[in-house]
């Protein structure tokens, strides 16, 4: 049951993925509102969340999106699949009360197709969906192309989305401000005493992502004694309770004092707001991490398993990426090497990972290990001609 259309010139851009991905949307969301200052866009994201966008200026409304419910549906459509239609309707026809001139999709499923067609506009729906399907279809075609080996690819995803869009990058990575929002009582002190703070994310949201607890023991031991004002937040969500609690009772006791463990007790603006007190954020590739870079930390990735530095690395510009050099779970983590970065600004190899360090230019960020051998732009530019040609028009050779 499709909406009516609006009055007003309002688009569409859907995103259903984790939270990482969400928060590397956001620089099509920004590139769309600088294109087109005129038309209001709204963003249909997963329910639980909303709450990330509510930092972002001059979004119309953030729809929610209830997978959990959504799936309860199909596993009982066998059952009662006239009732299950009624209340599927019913839910659909409640999440927005107008259609869009202009639905971007940027989830290659099922559900974002069907999405799509239930929000576009009915007078413009076939011509701006031959359209739309038009701009998507070279960068979805790339992205499945590169997507069994990836090692050559050099466009990051945040960038393949501005192109799905129909936008070039900014060429400058969001940065909100930290929501208003109180913490808990013994978490209060996070960021206002004097120190070098470090947000520790303790899990991924995929097992084979997930550091080690007894790497991130080691690393925070490491650190505490080097640092003497070294100050670390254990984050994570409530599935990292028991991580988090492992990490604090690894450390000396005179330590534990400069070990903060937040680990499941944060809603997402007061993560928000911790991360902006911290002047890193380090873990594996997961969406705390790709938080923190949109609240202004500075990040360090240990990418290895499917992670891919060029793809879903911290985007914008002087995060550090350490990418494993296989697939296959790393037998030696970076820990010193890494520390060094952090309390010196000491760049050091590390045996059997590469080390990135990320820049912003007009095609978005870019992923660079100083060895000087390849011209990244000129291969991140040669993608972008071919892909977006009239985008591309103005850019100088």
């Amino acid at each position: 049951m499709p909406h009516e259309p609006s009055a007003a010139r309002r688009d569409l851009l859907i995103q259903l993925a984790r939270l990482g991905d969400l928060v590397q949307t956001l620089p099509a969301v920004e590139a769309l509102q600088e294109v087109y200052p005129d038309r209001t866009l709204d963003v249909l994201c997963a329910a639980p969340l909303t709450a990330v966008l509510a930092g972002a200026r001059h979004i119309g409304r953030v729809i929610p999106w209830d997978g959990a419910q959504w799936r309860a549906w199909a596993d009982r459509w066998q059952d009662n699949p006239t009732h299950t239609l009624q209340a599927m309707q019913a839910y659909v026809a409640a999440l927005a009360e107008m259609a869009y001139d202009r639905v971007y999709p940027l989830n290659q499923h099922v559900r974002s197709h069907l999405l799509t067609r239930l929000f576009s506009g009915r007078s413009l729906r076939e011509d701006e969906q031959d359209h739309v399907e038009a701009r998507i279809r070279p960068w979805a075609e790339y992205l499945r192309h590169i997507a069994p080996h990836r090692g050559n690819n050099r466009v990051h995803l945040a960038d393949a989305w501005c192109g799905m869009s129909g936008v070039r990058p900014r060429g400058r990575a969001p940065l909100f401000q930290p929501p208003a929002v109180e913490f808990p009582d013994d978490l209060a002190p996070i960021g206002e005493r004097k120190g070098l703070w470090v947000a520790l994310v303790t899990g991924a949201g995929e097992a084979d992502r997930c550091v080690p607890p007894a790497t991130w023991s080691r690393w925070t031991k490491e650190f505490l004694s080097q640092a003497d004002e070294g100050q670390v937040v254990l984050i994570g969500s409530g599935q990292e309770r028991e991580t988090g609690q492992a990490i604090l009772e690894s450390i000396p006791t005179l330590l534990q004092g400069r070990v903060w463990d937040a680990t499941g007790r944060t809603t997402i603006p007061q993560l928000m707001k911790l991360l902006h007190k911290c002047r890193w954020v380090i873990g594996a590739d997961t969406g705390p991490l790709h938080l923190g870079t949109l609240m202004g930390s500075r990040a360090i990735g240990f990418y290895f398993s499917h992670a891919r530095v060029h793809e879903t690395g911290p985007y914008g510009e002087g995060h550090w990426v350490y990418q494993y050099a296989t697939q296959t779970r790393p037998d030696s983590w970076p820990i010193m090497e890494s520390i060094a970065l952090i309390c010196g600004d000491q760049r050091q190899a590390a045996a059997d990972w590469t080390l990135w360090r990320n820049r912003m230019d007009h095609w978005g960020t870019n992923f660079d290990d100083g060895s000087g051998q390849e011209s990244v732009q000129c291969v991140r530019a040669t993608v972008w001609r071919n892909l977006s040609p009239t985008l591309c028009e103005s850019v100088a050779a």
